[in-house]
């Protein structure tokens, strides 16, 4: 599995705003451990919506390459940034000069199912009619930008996950 691995991934959320609240010992964890679950399904959400906009591909294929993993006390978000194939942006659509999937047009590709359910996009990479190979787009230099728009609102969304979920935490204690 491939995953968005780069030195920025690793991104510590600023807490220091919870000095404010040292009385309440016993609530703080259960607050903060809510609020990073609450940020990582959060950035979930709008970078999977940001990227299936900007390819015009459906959430649903989206899905499996956006998880989020909770780990005792960290939250973590893990993104599959390996190569879409084309037959998830739409329908395919073959004429004699190629294949058109969505406003995407493949030169010299086919259609065929090829041991699946669903009807793959395929081009020949020689002359010869054996070598061929699915066609994919590449996404993860969309994704990177995308998460990059969104890491300077992650601190921001972290408070106010956390002021609401101390909130809640504190109308059950009482």
């Amino acid at each position: 599995m491939s995953g968005l691995n780069f030195s920025r991934s690793q991104l510590l959320l600023d807490t220091e705003f919870i000095r404010r609240y040292e009385a309440f010992s016993e609530e703080i964890p259960k607050a903060v451990l809510r609020a990073a679950s609450l940020t990582s399904r959060w950035l979930r959400g709008v970078s999977m919506a940001e990227l299936g906009y900007e390819l015009s591909i459906d959430n649903k294929a989206l899905r499996s390459r956006f998880r989020v993993y909770k780990n005792g006390r960290v939250s973590k978000l893990w993104i599959g940034v390996r190569d879409i194939g084309v037959h998830r942006l739409g329908k395919p659509v073959q004429n004699r000069l190629g294949v058109r999937v969505g406003e995407h047009f493949f030169a010299g590709a086919f259609i065929s199912p090829m041991d699946s359910d669903e009807l793959l996009v395929w081009r020949r990479r020689g002359k010869s009619r054996s070598p061929i190979e699915r066609v994919d787009i590449d996404i993860a230099d969309d994704v990177d930008s995308i998460v990059e728009n969104y890491l300077p609102d992650i601190n921001r969304k972290f408070e106010a996950f956390f002021h609401r979920e101390f909130k809640h935490v504190l109308s059950l204690a009482a």
